[in-house]
């Protein structure tokens, strides 16, 4: 059996469902920062190094879908930028608040507002189910299951979709 069977384009295009999710979701926010200064860098850098990180590993699978090969490098990045992707905008954010360019009660109050909350509930809740997924799953098993792929990333679109959502009209309110 091929290490990678059952990993195909359609899997790879599902992947990328919540990449495209999540890379409105930082659209969304970066644009609220536009007149932020060094805050509106520091995060947009943040979100770009997580979206790279989501499409390595969309472009991974579709690599292995279209059977060119296994480029581990793709999913090996995957990880590092994501991380460092987070890292960086948390920094972002902490030096927003230093620098009173990110006004935290106004932010909090749309957050909270319905129907933004709802959203935010169910997407920290497919979160929640994709992190038990993952955490009860061998990493290198996981990478090799399609399978166990189909369920991760329809909950993922799912829970980016409902993130976006949320940004989306706590931004409109």
């Amino acid at each position: 059996m091929e290490e990678h069977e059952g990993f195909t384009v359609g899997l790879a295009l599902v992947d990328a469902i919540p990449v495209i999710f999540f890379s409105l979701s930082m659209i969304i926010i970066a644009s609220a920062l536009s007149g932020a200064g060094i805050t509106f860098w520091i995060f947009l850098i943040g979100a770009i190094l997580i979206v790279l990180s989501g499409l390595c590993k969309v472009l991974w699978k579709l690599l292995l879908g279209l059977k060119v090969g296994d480029i581990k490098i793709l999913n090996k990045l995957f990880v590092p930028l994501m991380a460092s992707g987070f890292m960086i905008a948390i920094v972002g954010a902490i030096l927003g608040t230093i620098l009173k360019v990110i006004h935290w009660g106004g932010i909090i109050k749309a957050l909270v507002s319905i129907p933004a909350l709802i959203f935010f509930i169910l997407g920290f809740a497919g979160m929640g189910v994709m992190g038990y997924v993952k955490s009860t799953n061998k990493r290198d098993d996981f990478n090799k299951d399609a399978k166990k792929n189909w369920i991760a990333q329809f909950v993922n679109g799912f829970a980016q979709g409902m993130l976006f959502l949320g940004i989306f009209f706590a931004t409109k309110g």
